[in-house]
Order: structure tokens, then C-alpha cells, then sequence
């Protein structure tokens, strides 16, 4: 390895091309399939905002435009990358590191299951809890509270105001109607004044 003396950073001998490279054409891939199937992941919107003749657009329009928009990007990344002369860091990451990268992976991965099997608001605040008690958060108090507060806020502003759709809680499901609990619940998960 050539060290660069501007740098201080490595270079690789020969070659033009390097991680940057390969980066740019994963992110060029990516960005293709999504145009490709974003049409087949939108549903038609239940109402129209724009009012009656005022929108012609189609619901998949914004996201293809931003598909394209990194594609584009991809694109400039890729001529870039030929003149990019950097030493691949991530092979200088340690155990701690990857360890930290695939437990938020594992998280995730759980909190799919979570938001489908629970709700937004529940599968929010146990993987938001969850995840900053792994990273160091001890004031569970405070935890509680932010991870409580932010996805139920998160989730009235989506589904009330703006009219999105988000996994309600199962109220149904999991809480029997004889107890206390149920009609308020009950109350502000249907006939909520936000």
C-alpha cells in the first residue's frame, strides 16, 4: 500500500476502482429496482386532498422521482468514486462495533414483527426502549417516558391529521372487554378528538 502524503491516508496500487465504486453501483441497483416496484407497493389513496379534478398525479409519482433522484446520484457517485484515492475503514472496525451493528439489526428485524402483532405505538415503545437501553441509556424513567411519548404522538399526528394508515394497538385481541382498562382504551382508539 502507497500512502498518500496531502492525506495521510492509504492508497491501493493500481486499479481505479475501489469500495466507494462498488458502493455507487449498489446504490445505482437499488435505486432501479425501487422504481420498478414502487408502482406494485402503492395502493390507491383512499381520498383525494388535491379535491375533485385539481390532481392528476399518480400516487407512485414522488417516490419514483425520488428513486430517480438516486439514481442520479448514484451515478455521480460512480464517477467520482475512480478519483477517490481513501482506505476502506470499515475493515479497522472492531468486535464491539459489528457486535453494536448486528444487535440494532437483530432490533429491527424484531420490530417488524412487533408493529405487525401489537401496533405501532406498542412495538415502537418496546423497540425504542430496548434499543437505547443497549446503547447506554440507565434513567429508565426518562426512557419510559420518551419511548412512550414520541411513537403515540408519532401515531396520532399519522393517523388523525394526516389520515395515514398505521397498525392500530389489537385492543380487541389482547384485552378482555370485562376489564376496567377496556373502554377508554377502547374510547380513544376509535373515537379519538385528535
Amino acid at each position: 500500500m502507497a500512502s498518500d502524503s496531502a492525506t495521510g491516508e492509504e492508497t491501493a496500487p493500481g486499479g481505479r476502482y475501489n469500495f466507494n465504486t462498488v458502493a455507487a453501483v449498489v446504490f445505482i441497483v437499488l435505486a432501479a429496482a425501487l422504481f420498478f416496484i414502487i408502482p406494485g407497493q402503492i395502493d390507491t389513496p383512499l381520498i383525494n386532498l388535491g379535491g375533485a379534478g385539481q390532481s392528476n398525479l399518480e400516487a407512485e409519482t414522488f417516490p419514483q422521482i425520488i428513486a430517480v433522484a438516486f439514481f442520479l446520484l448514484g451515478i455521480w457517485y460512480l464517477f467520482v468514486s475512480f478519483r477517490l484515492r481513501q482506505r476502506n475503514q470499515l475493515r479497522d472496525l472492531n468486535l464491539e462495533a459489528i457486535t453494536n451493528v448486528l444487535v440494532t439489526l437483530v432490533i429491527m428485524t424484531a420490530y417488524v414483527g412487533l408493529i405487525i402483532f401489537l401496533g405501532f405505538v406498542v412495538g415502537s415503545f418496546i423497540m425504542v426502549f430496548v434499543m437505547s437501553t443497549y446503547f447506554g441509556n440507565r434513567n429508565f424513567i426518562l426512557g419510559f417516558v420518551v419511548a412512550l411519548a414520541v411513537p403515540t404522538l408519532v401515531f396520532v399526528l399519522f393517523t388523525k391529521p394526516l389520515v395515514t394508515s398505521l397498525p392500530p394497538f389489537p385492543i380487541d385481541e389482547v384485552i378482555p372487554n370485562s376489564w376496567v382498562i377496556y373502554p377508554p382504551l377502547k374510547y380513544l382508539s376509535n373515537k379519538s378528538i385528535f
